[in-house]
């Protein structure tokens, strides 16, 4: 199976309906899915160090929750939802929320899917594709 890396820019990559599915962009849509999920796991993980800093912010200031947390919450999902790589997932099925996005556990659940479902496709094609030796 040839693979061509195309530019990362998490978009997917259409085929044609009335020709037969091409697993070479299968397979690309899904390492672009991969890569997408790499990217909520980076935009996950500065989230919560803000978080962190925003709650050490409301102990300082000793007014307890004072709904910075929730405010940032909220315009995170926003800025989310607005991104090509939530795009891509979404149009996947990967993902049927950007909840699912926030949530370390969902992230490692749709991560395993997109694993087994690459696996899956590496298996088919070297299966169909290897010939007997005589």
């Amino acid at each position: 199976m040839k693979i061509y890396k195309l530019a990362q820019n998490f978009e997917m990559i259409p085929q044609d309906p009335q020709a037969p599915t091409d697993p070479n962009v299968q397979l690309q849509n899904l390492q672009n899915a991969q890569s997408a999920l790499q990217y909520f796991g980076e935009v996950m993980s500065a989230s919560e160090g803000i978080m962190a800093s925003l709650r050490g912010l409301e102990d300082t200031l000793g007014v307890g929750d004072i709904g910075l947390r929730s405010n940032f919450t909220e315009m995170i999902k926003a800025a989310v939802q607005q991104t090509p790589a939530f795009n891509l997932l979404a149009h996947m099925n990967l993902i049927s929320s950007v909840d699912n996005l926030l949530s370390q556990n969902e992230l490692n659940n749709v991560s395993t899917l997109i694993s087994t479902n690459i696996s899956s496709m590496s298996s088919q094609y070297s299966t169909s594709n290897s010939m007997p030796q005589m």
